[in-house]
């Protein structure tokens, strides 16, 4: 049986413990699913919002992606978004308004790459030369990295104008242009698939990385350089994840703003999941994940159902895509 058809079969037995979870609860499934699709894919609205949630997903996903073909488990894109949304911010609003377009966006999203790099930096070097768990490491900045862009909001780049946690709203400059509410930065994350495609499949960082996730000491009897790639992978997933921020704030919402995330980091690990680590695969996983949120918040609204079995569904999806990548590996000869 093909991957395509197990995670075809996987996601519909997903849906099916979903809708019997909604069913327990007392509320109708068939009902609820509806909403979920109408919102998403009749209502012009919802679908745009479903593409501005999957774009920061699909950029932190990617590097996830890289990083978990190497078995280095980084999960550190919440706080490496946040810092990145950050640094982008404080380009946009500490550079004079009359700054060119052109300048103003580039620097802005080169600040947030550097941002998510620096942030990525600290737990990759512990995890390549002192062996400290790369999850624990990651997930505590996670935290760090929130409190940091909060502390900002609250202090230096805080709007005095008005009472809410927020920053004043960026010179059109250091807004990505787009049609509507779709920003370049949807486009800018599509171009990036083939390019992390080519490193993770086509590249020595692909084949040293491949060769590390399969056996990391038969690796280093073999002279590859397992510290500088896992160094590599940090990065590189870091630099994702605070491109995902500037594209986040520059795009969609034009200012800083406390609890600006949607859990972008810590779903990006499921969408990585159930994409089984394949870049291409990110695109179609990424709008899903993005989907099921906002169909989630359809459904609250018009059914009154809690929004939060939606976690449920994308952690059972990720389970029996799992299961069945299990179940095949146990049966191949």
């Amino acid at each position: 049986m093909s991957g395509a058809v197990r995670m075809a079969l996987a996601i519909a037995a997903g849906v099916l413990v979903a809708a019997g979870f909604i069913a327990v609860l007392g509320y109708d499934p068939l009902a609820a699913l509806r909403v979920m699709f109408d919102t998403v894919f009749r209502s012009w609205s919802g679908f745009v919002d479903t593409v501005i949630q999957a774009t920061p997903l699909l950029l932190v996903a990617l590097g996830y992606a890289l990083c978990f073909r190497a078995r280095v488990w980084s999960i550190g894109g919440e706080g490496q978004f946040h810092l990145g949304a950050a640094a982008a911010g404080a380009v946009a609003l500490g550079l004079p308004a009359g700054t060119p377009a052109a300048l103003a966006l580039a620097l802005a999203v080169a600040a947030a790459a550097l941002a998510g790099m620096a942030w990525a930096y600290v737990p990759g070097w512990l995890r390549a030369h002192r062996d400290v768990n790369e999850v624990v490491s990651t997930l505590m900045l996670n935290f760090v990295g929130i409190l940091v862009m909060s502390w900002l909001i609250r202090t230096a780049l805080r709007d005095p104008d008005i009472p809410l946690l927020q920053t004043p709203a960026f010179p059109e400059a250091f807004q990505l242009p787009g049609i509507g509410r779709l920003h370049a930065g949807v486009l800018i994350a599509l171009a990036l698939v083939p390019a992390i495609a080519y490193l993770a499949h086509a590249s020595a960082l692909g084949a040293r990385s491949s060769a590390i996730g399969a056996n990391p000491r038969a690796s280093r009897a073999a002279g590859l350089d397992v510290p500088g790639t896992i160094m590599a992978l940090f990065l590189v997933s870091g630099a994702l994840a605070g491109l995902a921020g500037a594209a986040h704030v520059l795009g969609a919402t034009h200012r800083l703003l406390v609890g600006l995330s949607n859990d972008f980091g810590y779903t990006a690990v499921l969408v990585a999941l159930l994409a089984r680590n394949h870049p291409v695969a990110v695109i179609p996983a990424a709008f899903l994940f993005s989907a099921l949120v906002v169909g989630a918040e359809g459904v609250q609204v018009e059914l009154r159902i809690p929004s939060d079995f939606v976690r449920v569904l994308m952690g059972v999806l990720v389970l029996f895509v799992l299961a069945g990548d299990a179940l095949a590996r146990r049966r191949a000869p």
